[in-house]
């Protein structure tokens, strides 16, 4: 699972909009959850809870409290898909490193250490807080097979 969220907003009944790095929303109905995990219908009665709530580190999932959390694996795929978003190239990046990555089964350590780039730079990059370098990027890229390019939007 190489999604990432990178945006949420809190609607009501219960719904959680999540945008994901690919620009994919959806759409998660906690209530779902109340039958097999009643802990969770504190949501609905604890408005400050639900509205406080957080994204994890790297974009994991939604975190209420020490006890509440979603993770990303739930919301992607339990969730309604109702849109696609244009995101910023970061998270686009973010996805096609984590992306391919994983699918040569690459840790980041490893990746790290065949790229010459830091492990925490990479774990930066794949959760889209950093701003990394076009030298840093061709590292990577290079390990990965993944071709580097800029190309010109249409207006």
């Amino acid at each position: 699972m190489n999604q990432s969220i990178m945006d949420i907003k809190m609607k009501d009944n219960l719904i959680v909009e999540a945008v994901f790095f690919t620009g994919i929303v959806k759409d998660f109905d906690v209530s779902l959850l109340f039958e097999k995990h009643p802990e969770y219908k504190i949501l609905k009665q604890d408005a400050d809870l639900w509205e406080k709530a957080e994204i994890l580190p790297q974009g994991s999932g939604v975190y209420f409290n020490d006890d509440l959390d979603l993770t990303v694996e739930e919301i992607w795929k339990y969730g309604k898909t109702i849109g696609k978003v244009s995101v910023e190239p970061k998270y686009e990046i973010a996805y096609a490193i984590s992306s391919a990555r994983e699918e040569k089964k690459l840790s980041q350590k490893q990746l790290s250490q065949l790229s010459g780039v830091t492990q925490c730079d990479i774990s930066r990059i794949e959760g889209g807080v950093a701003n990394p370098t076009i030298e840093t990027l061709s590292k990577i890229c290079k390990v990965l097979g993944l071709e580097l390019s800029v190309s010109k939007t249409s207006a």
